[in-house]
């Protein structure tokens, strides 16, 4: 890894390359990694730091880059930090971006892995070895003090602590996704499985998911309980479709005919008013 890291100086980047470093493309041919496209939000920022291999960014210098160079985001710095979760291994300096050099496989990306053969014996010890270094560094090895007290459940309105769970760093980007059963066992909020049966990674089989149905339908809380997250749409109440919308003001024309205009134009002051009343309301209900 790269000894001494200085911070990025912005002024001095005039341009984005449109080809990652052919070392890299080296790197993600051997280890079949698939990076984001290289036009995109994710793919500037990683092809930037690449070619930048000395130094390291900052979430103010994520935000210049992202100005000015018009990358849409609603987060500039999820452009820079993410790139640990498709397989190279990055900075785990807090507040500082980069990718790490010698390129080396992310801890993450060994822990996904999905076998798709039978494993020799010397094979199996390489990813148990794998495992365990994941573990050591993401927990063994992290000093108590950098340890802190989270929420084990993101969505729960319960501050006490027995919603409180002790958790080192690596734990920070599970954070509003997951339910946390002790330090180590975690499992998606719904709104994180739905998610990742969008994407087509949804862990549950089918009979599961049937299971978990019929649980759920049998639940009398759930039952008797307005779900107050969700706004139903309005074919599901009939009577909300014959009310008008309030808040929508109709395009509506008042005078719909040549003869109503110039018989409000030659109107006088004498004239009952309540034959003009009486015409706009007609116009208006049109």
């Amino acid at each position: 890894m790269l000894s001494k890291m200085n911070r990025i100086n912005i002024n001095t980047i005039a341009s984005i390359p449109d080809q990652f470093p052919p070392e890299f493309t080296s790197f993600i041919t051997q280890h079949k990694l698939k990076p984001p496209n290289i036009n995109s939000g994710n793919g500037k920022a990683l092809n930037i730091m690449l070619h930048n291999p000395n130094f390291y960014w900052t979430r103010e210098d994520c935000d210049t880059f992202v100005t000015k160079f018009d990358i849409k985001t609603s987060d500039s710095i999820q452009l820079f930090n993410k790139h640990e979760q498709w397989g190279i291994m990055t900075s785990k300096e807090r507040g500082k971006n980069y990718i790490c050099y010698p390129y080396t496989l992310s801890n993450k990306h060994k822990m996904r892995r999905n076998f798709g053969k039978e494993l020799s014996e010397q094979e199996k010890n390489i990813e148990i070895n794998n495992l365990k270094a994941t573990i050591r560094s993401d927990y063994c090895d992290v000093p108590n003090d950098e340890w802190e007290l989270g929420h084990k459940n993101p969505d729960s309105e319960d501050n006490s602590l027995n919603n409180l769970v002790l958790q080192p760093p690596i734990q920070g980007k599970y954070r509003d996704r997951y339910i946390f059963i002790d330090p180590l066992t975690k499992i998606p909020t719904p709104a994180t499985l739905i998610q990742m049966d969008k994407a087509g990674e949804n862990p549950f089989t089918k009979k599961q998911l049937l299971a978990l149905k019929k649980w759920l339908n049998d639940m009398p809380d759930l039952n008797d309980m307005p779900d107050l997250n969700v706004i139903p749409e309005v074919n599901v109440i009939p009577e909300v479709n014959d009310m008008p919308d309030l808040n929508v003001i109709p395009e509506v024309n008042y005078i719909t005919e040549l003869s109503d205009m110039l018989k409000l134009i030659h109107m006088s002051e004498e004239d009952d008013m309540t034959e003009l009343i009486h015409m706009l309301e007609v116009t208006h209900l049109s």
